[in-house]
């Protein structure tokens, strides 16, 4: 039944061309057609446009593709081997400009997605539904993706324009003197979204946003306030007290897999342990190539090839311990050939670069072609609520029993020794924990901040020269030409 709400998402075609002319500054006039201002009649048709929000996070400009590459090639764990685009080489050597290709897809890729749930906002009054919890309920959808978009913009450029559904008709939205908005926007849309949400979903509606995400990228976005560059000291012990309300809110149903090695499976998306993923499916136009990007290309490993195209740092894979029960899942250490002759590989005698296992599954072959694959990426698991509330705690008021409690309880799982706060200061702890965050949430979109937050980029980057400029995107230069309001961020002017 869960594919429900994936048809829904795939179907979203019709809407997403109909809200193509709300979807740019600089606005076509439209006199004859088809438009938000005429389509909008029914609780069908702002459900349908709801879904269209829901469909902008598939493209390949937001977490379908480059948001995901974005956050993960400067991190430590990973790089881009030979693939072919220069951008993903100037992530992952701190060596991008303005003008670097994947800048222009985020900024426009996420701001799609906001100025549709814009669009839904701006009409959704004017609807009749069959009860106002239904309308709540699209509207709390709505705002949390708006906010998921919103979040994810600050945390790759900081500074950007202000758009809503009273403003989203102007051609030239301003970037300075916005934070403050934007920042409120973002909180309010997740606490609206708490508010009215289930805890779960069921049936046709699993996938789809809850309570448990909407608190989720609450505590996020506060963890975001806390660190660089925003550097609001205060917000560490509010991303604590809602990380902890997570951990504490049985209705939530969350928990950790008794194995990491089940926690990426199909049979497993919706389990305990997944609080928001980027839906995918097989057959339907719902697929990803997040299995191909990470497989080894030419290895005889999967049906339909790999790419090796993000690919594992050795320092990384020889910084786990030998003893991590997380290792044969995070990394490729052996398969027996996909052409069934007997011959295994294994890592590092005949599989010489390491590579990432995560995303890829023996269950996941029903792809009809290399970007098809079923397996959903997760944009927030519970251990990663579980070690925001260590890292929130440790930031607090420093190293307790308090603050190693839930990256302990991911060590545990590991099979790694449990911290005891004695031994360590606030330092020391914090530095385990981005290490910790490293081993149980790579490949999954997380370095990239994790780094910029704790200011430890310079300090954890070290094969390429890095710079202030290492922890902040630049506005894309194509942005600048179009927009005279924009400005660059200060440290690229």
């Amino acid at each position: 039944m869960k594919k429900n709400f994936k048809i829904w998402i795939s179907s979203a075609l019709f809407v997403t061309s109909l809200l193509g002319c709300h979807e740019s500054f600089l606005e076509e006039k439209v006199f004859d057609s088809l438009t938000p201002i005429n389509f909008y009649k029914s609780e069908a048709d702002i459900q349908a446009g709801l879904t269209a929000v829901y469909n902008a996070m598939h493209s390949g400009d937001c977490w379908g593709r480059q948001v995901w590459l974005a956050a993960e090639y400067p991190g430590e764990s990973s790089w881009p081997n030979s693939s072919g685009e220069a951008w993903r080489t100037e992530l992952d050597q701190y060596t991008w400009t303005p003008s670097s290709t994947g800048f222009k897809t985020i900024w426009s890729g996420l701001f799609r997605m906001v100025n549709r749930a814009n669009t839904v906002l701006q009409y959704a009054d004017g609807i009749t539904y069959s009860s106002p919890a239904k309308k709540d309920q699209i509207l709390a959808e709505t705002r949390f993706l708006r906010g998921l978009a919103y979040l994810t913009l600050v945390r790759f450029f900081d500074h950007v324009p202000y758009v809503t559904e009273q403003n989203t008709n102007e051609l030239y939205p301003t970037n300075e003197g916005t934070d403050d908005q934007v920042w409120s926007l973002i909180i309010d849309d997740f606490k609206f979204a708490l508010s009215v949400l289930p805890p779960k979903n069921t049936g046709a509606n699993i996938g789809r946003a809850t309570a448990g995400a909407a608190q989720t990228m609450l505590a996020k976005a506060y963890l975001t306030q806390a660190g660089k560059p925003w550097n609001k000291t205060e917000s560490w012990a509010l991303a604590a007290e809602e990380a902890n309300k997570i951990i504490n809110n049985t209705a939530y149903g969350y928990g950790l897999h008794a194995s990491y090695d089940n926690v990426f499976t199909l049979a497993n998306e919706h389990a305990q342990e997944y609080v928001f993923s980027l839906e995918l499916e097989s057959g339907m136009g719902l697929g990803k190539d997040f299995p191909t990007f990470t497989g080894i290309r030419s290895g005889n490993q999967l049906r339909l090839d790999g790419w090796s195209s993000l690919v594992a740092e050795k320092k990384f894979i020889d910084s786990m311990d030998p003893t991590d029960q997380r290792r044969s899942k995070t990394f490729v250490l052996t398969y027996p050939d996909i052409r069934g002759n007997g011959t295994v590989y294994t890592y590092p005698q005949t599989i010489t670069l390491p590579h990432f296992n995560k995303l890829i599954n023996a269950d996941d072959n029903k792809a009809t072609g290399t970007g098809d694959y079923a397996t959903n990426l997760p944009i927030t698991r519970y251990s990663d609520v579980l070690l925001m509330h260590s890292e929130a705690e440790n930031e607090a008021k420093g190293p307790s029993a308090e603050a190693v409690k839930g990256i302990n309880i991911v060590r545990q799982r590991a099979g790694l020794a449990l911290l005891t706060p004695g031994s360590m200061t606030k330092a020391t702890l914090r530095d385990a924990i981005i290490q910790e965050r490293s081993w149980e949430l790579c490949e999954e979109g997380h370095a990239f901040f994790d780094l910029k937050r704790q200011d430890a980029i310079t300090k954890r980057i070290t094969s390429f020269p890095t710079t202030a400029k290492s922890y902040v995107f630049p506005v894309p230069q194509d942005e600048l030409d179009v927009n005279p309001n924009l400005k660059q961020h200060p440290l690229y002017r």
